[in-house]
């Protein structure tokens, strides 16, 4: 028997936690001791044993710690908190919501009060009379976009930290938020009565929630959760099926039975699936529906003595499994990726063909387009510029660029502010259905204020844009006729004129790049007749090639990392590919980096903080039975 367990138990939350994150206790604590096994069987290892019983939620910090929420009146509710083999409850009593922000701070919705825990630690910050909560607060939700929504609460907190006026709901119906999706939308559950539907909420149409209208013979009777999968999908969790609901369509459903004899009670997003189904006869198991063909069911855990309470597919694969009140682990949804990569907070919406450009302790992204809204069926044109933070790891949504409607601008720093290339416009009577623009506009992050610069020589969309010392430069895109142009275009801070320079080996489109040691690389495939890397030596104006080990892929990612140009990506002969290759300027040689955990084109990609970070683009899914655009978000772990 292993003693692995210190449960410190007091009865003021806010101290409670305080010290918790700290891991350290004073006299004022009480002590009890709880004596647990660490159990490794076939299926699943044992971590924590004794919580309440009841519907609950598993959550993951910024920092890899695993909270676990049990909702309960006084005396029987709490939260655990911990990692590894040190486990704590950090608050014990009623419990009504728990989520964790994008800036890593943890959110408490307990008894009468709203809680804000500060990441680094510290007294937690009330925050209930902002919520304005009618009744006691109830279940809370936090966005990507850093909104706090709190069910039964006449306020919400936006994204900018500021409090706001919730949206209403139609008239009879309980809103409770629970999940946001790849398309710009927050979903939330329903309920009027006996009758259930789903709530849908968005910048479209930002004043109230609107019902999609899900047909009531089958969302009849208490749901076991609504999550989001990878693929963009919404599942809900009935009595005795999965229900799917696809955001692209006004009446995109498909109900999948689940074949077992018991409810489901539980239900979570698989990354890399789709999703995982805990039931009352305390089994789990993985569905995975393509658009085409019969849906398919793996059993992760066989049927135990307790009831399935909650499900977390961790960031490092292990799927936490809360069932009878005991926490427990099991690594049979781990993938390979899992072992080098960690997922980090979702882009604000999917975007493709973006690339980053950095600022201080910001990474700036130009949009792409993509699908947007509900239901999410037509292109849209993100013209606003997003940026992520490199210190908590939160994405922030920067005014809309000066000229609405426009994509795929070139994107580089200059003298502190950013420089948006050109870009192409929706045009139904242009060549492929847009329009490219010369327009320049730069933005001050300081103002966060757009300005206009001195135009390119013609219109052109999807530049390559790079900085190297003082000079911005602009590589290749393609015109008004449609042609992809090799031209390479400078100029610096101060200048009116841009200055052109020798043009590459082939047209540049759809590539990318990074500059290291004062030289340009650019990744690119067939398309611009590239063996690989382009090559270009601003000071000497002069450009080489580097073959690439294998075909070169078309689109990749392409960024510096621990001295080497990262190629990542793109599309092979074969279609998309996950397959990463590093080369060394130094010894002139490649070498094989861990696959990617997505087969990602059109993407963006940097080092941040000595990791590697890639972001966004596109892939074919079968799942979706099209392209998807997607808004995951990985790191490359240290010690890989």
């Amino acid at each position: 028997m292993q003693h692995i367990i210190t449960t410190v138990w007091k009865a003021q939350t806010a101290t409670n936690f305080n010290r918790y994150w700290r891991r350290s206790a004073t006299s004022l604590w009480l002590v009890l001791l709880l004596v647990t096994m660490t159990i490794k069987t076939a299926t699943s290892e044992v971590l924590y044993e004794g919580l309440p019983t009841g519907p609950g939620l598993i959550l993951e910090d910024r920092d890899g710690r695993i909270h676990v929420a049990v909702p309960g009146e006084s005396g029987t509710g709490g939260v655990l908190g911990g990692q590894a083999d040190t486990w704590e409850i950090w608050h014990q009593g009623p419990v009504q919501g728990l989520q964790v922000a994008p800036d890593g701070a943890i959110w408490l919705a307990a008894g009468e009060q709203i809680l804000r825990y500060p990441r680094q630690g510290g007294d937690p910050v009330e925050r209930t009379p902002s919520f304005m909560p009618q009744g006691k607060p109830g279940a809370l939700l936090a966005t990507r976009g850093g909104e706090v929504w709190c069910a039964n609460c006449a306020a919400m907190r936006g994204g900018d930290a500021l409090f706001e006026t919730a949206p209403s709901g139609p008239e009879g119906w309980t809103i409770t938020p629970t999940t946001e999706d790849p398309f710009g939308n927050t979903w939330a559950m329903a309920q009027n009565g006996e009758q259930r539907d789903l709530a849908v909420h968005n910048r479209e149409y930002p004043h109230g929630w609107r019902l999609i209208g899900l047909p009531p013979e089958q969302t009849a009777g208490a749901w076991a959760g609504v999550i989001t999968d990878g693929s963009g999908f919404l599942w809900i969790g009935l009595a005795g099926a999965a229900l799917q609901v696809d955001p692209r369509s006004a009446t995109g459903y498909r109900a999948f039975p689940t074949q077992v004899d018991n409810r489901i009670t539980a239900i979570a997003p698989v990354s890399g699936g789709q999703v995982a189904l805990g039931f009352a006869d305390g089994s789990v198991r993985e569905l995975t529906v393509e658009a085409e063909g019969e849906p398919q069911w793996n059993t992760v855990l066989e049927a135990g003595s307790s009831s399935v309470q909650a499900l977390l597919h961790a960031r490092d694969g292990g799927l936490l499994v809360l069932a009878g009140g005991t926490l427990q682990r099991t690594e049979a949804l781990q993938a390979t990726w899992h072992q080098y990569w960690d997922e980090q907070p979702r882009m604000p919406v999917g975007n493709h063909d973006h690339i980053f450009a950095r600022i201080g302790d910001r990474l700036y992204t130009a949009g792409g387009k993509t699908f947007y809204g509900w239901p999410a069926s037509e292109w849209v044109n993100l013209d606003h510029v997003w940026s992520y933070s490199i210190n908590d790891g939160s994405w922030r949504l920067e005014p809309p660029m000066l000229e609405p409607g426009k994509a795929y601008s070139g994107i580089a720093p200059l003298d502190g502010e950013l420089w948006l290339l050109g870009g192409l416009f929706r045009d139904p009577n242009g060549r492929h259905g847009t329009r490219p623009t010369a327009t320049v506009e730069i933005y001050d992050p300081q103002s966060r204020t757009f300005r206009l610069g001195p135009p390119l020589p013609s219109p052109a969309g999807q530049i390559v844009g790079l900085t190297v010392g003082q000079r911005l430069y602009s590589f290749g895109g393609d015109d008004e006729q449609g042609n992809r142009s090799p031209q390479v275009l400078s100029i610096a801070a101060g200048e009116t004129d841009w200055s052109r320079h020798t043009d590459a080996p082939g047209p540049i489109l759809q590539a990318s790049g990074c500059v290291l040691d004062g030289k340009v690389y650019i990744a690119a495939g067939r398309a611009s007749n590239s063996p690989g890397l382009f090559v270009y030596d601003p000071a000497q104006d002069q450009w080489s090639q580097i073959e690439h080990p294998q075909r070169a892929p078309s689109a990749p990612m392409c960024a510096v990392f621990e001295g080497k140009i990262w190629v990542m990506g793109g599309r092979g002969a074969d279609g998309a590919q996950t397959t990463v290759f590093a080369y060394s300027p130094e010894s002139g040689q490649w070498e094989r980096g861990p696959d990617l955990p997505l087969p990602v084109s059109w993407a963006a990609a940097a080092e941040v903080n000595g990791q590697l970070l890639v972001a966004g683009g596109a892939y074919e899914d079968a799942r979706v039975g099209n392209f998807f655009n997607t808004d995951r978000v990985f790191l490359l772990r240290t010690g890989r």
